[in-house]
């Protein structure tokens, strides 16, 4: 073994990977294998990876150490801020001013919550295997824990639009129609909440309920969020010796089948999400040209106050834009293959794209509150008083 040059390992199923697997091979040169983490041992000879995918990485889960400590600071600060709002307005009493805005408020505080539960989890793993994750990558991204992160990710993300479009319909119907009678009163702002949260169930359970569950949906990428990042499919084919080589290599046939939970992908976040956060911008523009109007044609306090719900409203809208936009735009250039995204983007996008909404919009809603020095009335988006938020910042 110690004069081996070549070795070629194909078509094995290897689970569990030992940084001293391979040890007492100095001689070794070349390698063929269908097993990237193999290469990642070797570093120093010529190795082919038979039929690679884009999720071949040799690095950690978090790929480096600004976004390992990033993550645990944004899981932790979605974690508390949204704590707080739901602590607060727990305590509020139910059927105080302006309900309806504190439900959906506080619903959507909870949505942000399980983000900052599903990135404390990735940072847990993340410090579990350390740098050496590559070797268990496979068998984290087929775990229950993994699928488990997957479902907390994307029913917090999807719970959070359909709400964000819940709240855009209330303020769209206050300002455009201020005399109409049709308005979400106290049950149906209930049944809205509740067939939301129905919604995002069904989405985020329904790669187990459709079959997809099976072809590991969750754990198409270390994050365990299958974001439309790459356009990888399953090629079918065989592998054959190069004798020119003296190497295996992969040949692919003609034909090749998509997998079908890359198109789930595609239809929920370039599909579904993009349909809502379009919509939803064009009411606000809808929204903002009407109450200019108004303005100058009356100066009453209902519209100002209405206005100024309004505005605090897109603020939260607007932080929902810098997370789902890039990411649409991202996908959007990737499946029309004009950009080759790289597996580390992932990483990134999970710490630094994803959870901006859930994190900010707590503390969001304490700097408005503070800046509009009511000091008697509750703030309307999230029922906190000035005194409160003062004492909790103390």
């Amino acid at each position: 073994m110690t004069r081996l040059r070549e070795l070629h390992l194909v078509e094995l199923q290897i689970k569990q990977l030992h940084l001293d697997t391979f040890t007492g091979l100095p001689s070794l040169e070349k390698l063929s294998t269908d097993d990237y983490r193999l290469c990642c041992l070797f570093k120093n000879i010529t190795c082919s990876v038979i039929n690679p995918t884009p999720l071949d990485s040799c690095s950690r889960l978090t790929h480096n150490d600004v976004l390992s400590v990033a993550v645990w600071l944004i899981g932790f600060g979605a974690l508390f801020g949204n704590f707080v709002v739901i602590f607060v307005r727990y305590r509020e009493e139910r059927h105080g001013r302006n309900y309806v805005q504190r439900l959906f408020v506080t619903n959507l505080a909870f949505a942000d919550f399980l983000m900052g539960v599903y990135m404390v989890t990735i940072a847990s793993v993340d410090i579990f295997y350390g740098k050496w994750y590559f070797l268990s990558a496979p068998i984290w991204r087929e775990s229950q824990l993994c699928r488990w992160a997957g479902f907390v990710a994307l029913l917090s993300s999807e719970s959070s639009v359909f709400l964000l479009a819940l709240i855009t319909v209330d303020r769209f119907i206050c300002i455009i129609f201020p005399f109409g009678t049709v308005r979400f009163r106290s049950t149906s702002a209930r049944m809205g909440v509740g067939m939301v949260w129905s919604l995002s169930f069904t989405l985020s359970l329904a790669p187990l309920l459709t079959g997809l569950y099976n072809s590991d949906f969750y754990g198409l990428s270390d994050v365990c969020v299958g974001l439309p990042f790459n356009t990888y499919t399953e090629r079918k084919g065989r592998i054959v010796y190069s004798s020119r080589d003296n190497i295996y290599q992969f040949i692919a046939d003609e034909e090749t089948e998509q997998r079908p939970y890359w198109l789930y992908s595609i239809a929920l976040f370039l599909g579904v999400n993009f349909i809502l956060l379009i919509l939803i911008f064009f009411c606000y523009l809808l929204i903002f040209l009407q109450v200019r109007r108004s303005a100058k044609i009356t100066g009453s306090e209902r519209m100002k106050r209405e206005m100024r719900m309004t505005i605090k409203m897109a603020l939260i809208v607007g932080t929902d834009f810098c997370c789902w936009m890039p990411v649409i735009i991202m996908g959007i250039l990737s499946q029309t293959g004009l950009i080759d995204l790289p597996v580390s983007l992932y990483a990134w996008v999970v710490v630094f794209v994803l959870p901006i909404n859930s994190t900010v919009n707590p503390y969001l809603y304490s700097l408005v509150a503070l800046c509009s020095h009511r000091k008697k009335d509750d703030f309307p988006m999230t029922g906190l008083s000035v005194n409160a938020i003062s004492k909790i910042h103390h």
